[in-house]
C-alpha cells in the first residue's frame, strides 16, 4: 500500500476545493489586515514579505508532498482494523475525531517548543512583526517532522483520511487568521477568545517574554489551553514585542540562515545584551481578554 499518495482522489480534491478556499480566506484576511491593524509594524513590509515567502517556498509544498498524503495513506492503512474512533457510531466518530485532530495540533505546538523541535520551531517564532505571512513562515523540516505525530498518531487512532483533509482546510485557515495582524472590534474577540484562537490571543504568543510564548498553544479551540491551564489573554497588544530575544536584529535574518537555523546551536532567552525580557504579571484573571 502507497503510504504517500500525491495523487489520491482525496488530494485532487483537497486541490480543487480546499487550496481555492484558503487562498481566498488568504486574500481577505490579507486585505483586511491591511486597512486595520492591531499592532504597529516595527519592520518594512517588503522587506517581511520577500523573506517569509521565500522561506515558505519549500515548506509548502513539503506540507502537500508529504504531511497530507501520509494523512491519506497512513488513514487508509488502519481502515481495516478496529481502532478506538472506528467503534464510534456517526456523528460521534466524526466529532470524535475532529476533537483529536485539534488536540494534536495544540499538543504538537506544546512539543515543538522543546528544545530539540525548537530548532526548527524558532524560525517561525524570531519574525520580528506578525501578520498573515507568518502563518506561511514554517521550516520545511519542522513540517516534516509533524508526520509521524499529526498523521501517524490520528491514523493509529482511527481518523480517517477524508476527516484529516477537510480538518485541515479549517486548520491552516484558523492558523491564518490568529497570526493576522488584524484588529477586530475588541467586543467581538472577546466574545470568541473563549471558545477559538484569536489574533490578540496568539499575538501573546509570540511575545518576547518567555512565560507568555509558553501559553496560548491552542490551535483552532482554547478549549486545550484552558484545560492544560496555559491559556493567559490578560496581556495588553501595546505592550507585546513579537519575537525571540536572541534574533532581535533583523539584519541577522537572512534566507539562508532562517533555512540553516536548525543547525545552530540554542540560545539563551535574552536580549544580545543579556537581558531577558520582562515586565510585572498583569492584574486581573489570565483568562480575561486585554485590549
Amino acid at each position: 500500500m502507497n503510504l504517500l499518495p500525491v495523487s489520491h482522489p482525496l488530494l485532487k480534491r483537497f486541490d480543487k476545493w480546499g487550496t481555492p478556499i484558503l487562498a481566498v480566506v488568504g486574500l481577505g484576511l490579507l486585505l483586511f489586515e491591511t486597512r486595520k491593524p492591531l499592532r504597529k509594524r516595527t519592520r518594512p513590509r517588503t522587506e517581511r514579505w520577500m523573506r517569509n515567502v521565500l522561506v515558505a517556498a519549500p515548506s509548502l509544498p513539503a506540507m502537500r508532498l508529504t504531511l497530507l498524503p501520509a494523512m491519506v495513506g497512513l488513514g487508509n492503512l488502519m481502515a481495516p482494523y478496529r481502532t478506538p474512533l472506528s467503534r464510534l457510531p456517526e456523528p460521534a466518530r466524526m466529532l470524535a475525531e475532529v476533537l483529536l485532530l485539534d488536540y494534536l495540533g495544540y499538543s504538537w505546538h506544546r512539543l515543538l517548543h522543546s528544545p530539540l523541535l525548537w530548532r526548527f520551531h524558532r524560525v517561525h517564532h524570531c519574525d520580528l512583526d506578525m501578520d498573515l505571512t507568518t502563518a506561511w513562515r514554517f521550516h520545511f523540516g519542522e513540517m516534516l517532522a509533524s508526520i509521524p505525530y499529526r498523521a501517524g498518531i490520528a491514523a493509529l487512532l482511527g481518523v480517517r483520511g477524508s476527516t484529516a483533509l477537510g480538518f485541515e482546510v479549517v486548520f491552516e485557515a484558523c492558523t491564518a487568521f490568529h497570526h493576522t495582524n488584524l484588529e477586530l472590534p475588541y467586543e467581538v474577540e472577546r466574545r470568541l477568545a473563549p471558545f477559538m484562537v484569536t489574533p490578540r490571543a496568539h499575538g501573546i504568543h509570540h511575545s518576547m517574554v518567555d512565560r507568555e510564548t509558553q501559553s496560548n498553544f491552542g490551535v483552532v479551540l482554547t478549549l486545550w489551553d484552558r484545560l492544560h491551564r496555559t491559556l493567559r489573554l490578560n496581556v495588553p497588544q501595546q505592550d507585546i514585542t513579537i519575537g525571540v530575544p536572541a534574533f532581535s536584529d533583523p539584519a541577522g535574518q537572512t534566507v539562508a540562515r532562517l533555512i540553516a537555523l536548525p543547525l545552530e546551536p540554542l540560545d539563551e532567552w535574552a536580549l544580545p545584551n543579556g537581558e531577558a525580557p520582562e515586565h510585572p504579571e498583569y492584574a486581573g484573571p489570565v483568562t480575561k481578554l486585554a485590549e
